[in-house]
């Protein structure tokens, strides 16, 4: 078994929201945090994929942090932060508000990952509607990207 956890990796995605209650919390403290993540790394998760709203918001009152930065400092382990990468607002808004969200660069993004507050970024709405976004933004293309719209969602149904 030990050669099997070498080879494959376990990845846990968690969120602290719910689609349908974003307030929810999985931990409301850092403590509570850390009571939640020790089984976890005892039944041998690797990898924390950590699943915000935003990103860029701090998890927890005191510490700029963003969960995945949280997380990456209580475990140990690395993680990966996603939440709307690349978008200036909560892209949800679509959903709701019929509003979606436009595009901004990542120099944020790029400096927490270069302060190591996490070791890896998905990437998800702002691929889905402009499948070429990586490209685009290591080109610094910024006013090229396909803001994430409800006529951009149209073209992918």
């Amino acid at each position: 078994m030990p050669l099997l956890k070498r080879l494959i990796p376990i990845v846990l995605r968690l969120s602290q929201w719910k689609t349908e209650n974003y307030q929810a919390k999985l931990a409301e403290t850092p403590e509570l945090l850390e009571q939640l993540l020790t089984p976890l790394i005892r039944a041998g998760v690797d990898i924390f994929h950590c699943s915000t709203r935003r990103f860029w918001e701090r998890e927890f009152e005191g510490s700029d942090l963003n969960l995945a930065g949280w997380i990456k400092k209580q475990s140990g382990k690395p993680t990966i932060t996603v939440g709307s990468i690349g978008l200036d607002g909560d892209c949800t808004s679509l959903f709701t508000e019929g509003k979606g969200a436009s595009n901004v660069g990542i120099d944020g993004l790029v400096q927490r990952l270069e302060n190591n507050e996490f070791d890896l970024v998905a990437v998800g709405r702002a691929l889905l509607v402009d499948p070429v976004w990586a490209i685009k933004i290591q080109e610094g293309r910024i006013d090229d990207l396909v803001p994430f719209t409800r006529d951009a969602m149209t073209i992918l149904t």
